[in-house]
């Protein structure tokens, strides 16, 4: 038998008398052997000393013996506790399992709300759609916003997320959602959020047709840029060609002068001749002279024109 079977069984008081019974018979034997053994520890001490010294033993024994009796007496407490501890843990463990199968059915019972939530909304969306194509064309004598404001002849062209286009007796206008009456918005089913989406949707439209817009005015630009610039080689070109053709004048007219000038001099030798013999001569130097100075200054002119358009290149 354990220590342990010894605390919780009946036979345990039984147990603990034997062994206190053990230590009394040790403990007189060994004061019979110090009594009667003067060589022994109790050598030269009286029988009394002896006596005391295993009272005390005695005392250390008779309370370790009620400490036991204590500890006896707290252990149905215990196996108690134990069993309430057990059943508590037992219950727990109950708890949390139902708490796994709550929380398995709640998350079936959001993904059902979920999907029925996106069927209704899918519904609505398709119920927008349908009045609201249908309303285009319809007319009324009279629409009155709730900021007083008061359209005659009205024709609807138009109802989106954002409010309501029409044409009306002084020209046309865009009337917001918030601002129609309540049957309107009821009947056209206003959605602030439908309408901050659309109006996102209207300014990213905007910021691309200026962002295309930019990009092909800097398209343009550079297309213009590069067309002057092809202008200007152009134009450059015709002046180097009228410039080559002009020099090429100078080189001609120079010639020509050179020439007349052989004539002119072929002149004075004639007249020269002429009169050493007498003879009669008509001279032609003042018509040659006139000659070279027009070429002359038909070459002034011409360089004068190869100056200015170079200074163009």
């Amino acid at each position: 038998m354990s220590f342990t079977d010894m605390m919780s069984s009946g036979r345990g008081p039984g147990v603990i008398g034997m062994v206190i019974a053990l230590f009394v018979l040790i403990g007189f034997g060994l004061l019979f052997m110090f009594a009667s053994d003067d060589g022994g520890p109790g050598g030269g001490r009286s029988i009394e000393a002896v006596i005391r010294d295993q009272t005390k033993n005695l005392d250390g024994y008779e309370r370790s013996v009620e400490v036991g009796k204590a500890r006896l007496s707290s252990a149905p407490a215990l196996a108690a506790a134990a069993d309430s501890l057990r059943r508590a843990e037992s219950e727990i463990a109950s708890l949390k399992e139902r708490a796994t199968g709550l929380t398995a059915e709640i998350a079936a019972e959001k993904e059902a709300l979920a999907a029925k939530s996106e069927e209704f909304a899918d519904y609505k969306n398709r119920y927008r759609d349908f009045v609201r194509s249908k309303a285009e064309g319809s007319s009324m004598p009279m629409l009155v916003t709730s900021d007083g404001a008061k359209y005659e002849k009205v024709e609807i062209r138009e109802v989106t997320a954002v409010g309501m286009q029409i044409r009306h007796s002084n020209g046309f206008k865009r009337i917001p959602f918030e601002v129609l009456p309540d049957d309107l918005k009821d009947y056209y089913q206003f959605d602030p959020d439908q309408k901050e989406d659309a109006l996102a949707l209207e300014a990213k439209a905007h910021s691309q047709h200026l962002a295309a817009v930019k990009v092909a005015g800097a398209q343009e630009d550079k297309a213009n840029a590069e067309q002057r610039q092809r202008d200007q080689e152009e134009a450059k070109g015709k002046l180097r060609q009228d410039i080559a053709v002009k020099e090429a004048g100078l080189v001609s007219l120079a010639s020509d002068i050179t020439g007349l000038q052989n004539d002119l001099n072929r002149e004075a030798s004639e007249a020269a001749s002429a009169r050493a013999a007498g003879r009669m001569h008509v001279s032609k130097s003042n018509r040659i002279n006139s000659r070279i100075r027009g070429k002359q200054n038909q070459m002034s002119a011409l360089r004068s024109d190869i100056a200015r358009m170079r200074s163009q290149l």
